[in-house]
């Protein structure tokens, strides 16, 4: 249900100047006591949606054959890739990558489950991938 005023003699509908437009998108600084150092952290991971290719090859999951919809985990050990089926495997190509491809830390996990629960890698949606 929709509530319309009634318009009167006095009621005028204003024109309002155009907005100025920017070519360049204004950077965003994440204020110092919001920063999260990344040596600091026991482990780094972040979504990636879309395939992965290494060399003309799409990574593809050995368990379910999913081809895309990873998440990507740095820690001291190395660099992994999780598939939503939970299965998990080293992949040292993506080293070169992963600071290029990972944004800002928007989050802190206080443990790895706890990340993985969050970020829908626990099992929860296995089979489940999202176009």
């Amino acid at each position: 249900m929709f509530w319309r005023s009634r318009k009167t003699a006095a009621w005028r509908q204003e024109t309002a100047a155009p907005a100025e437009t920017s070519s360049t998108p204004e950077p965003f600084d994440v204020p110092v006591e919001l920063r999260v150092d990344r040596a600091s952290v026991s482990f780094l991971a972040f979504p990636h949606p879309g395939p992965i290719v290494f060399a003309d090859t799409t990574v593809t999951c050995h368990h379910c054959g999913a081809d895309h919809d990873w998440m990507v985990i740095k820690n001291a050990e190395g660099v992994f890739i999780r598939c939503r089926c939970t299965h998990t495997w080293p992949e040292p190509r993506m080293a070169q990558q992963f600071d290029a491809l990972m944004g800002p830390v928007t989050d802190v996990a206080p443990d790895f489950d706890h990340a993985l629960r969050s970020m829908g890698y626990d099992g929860t949606f296995s089979g489940t991938y999202l176009q």
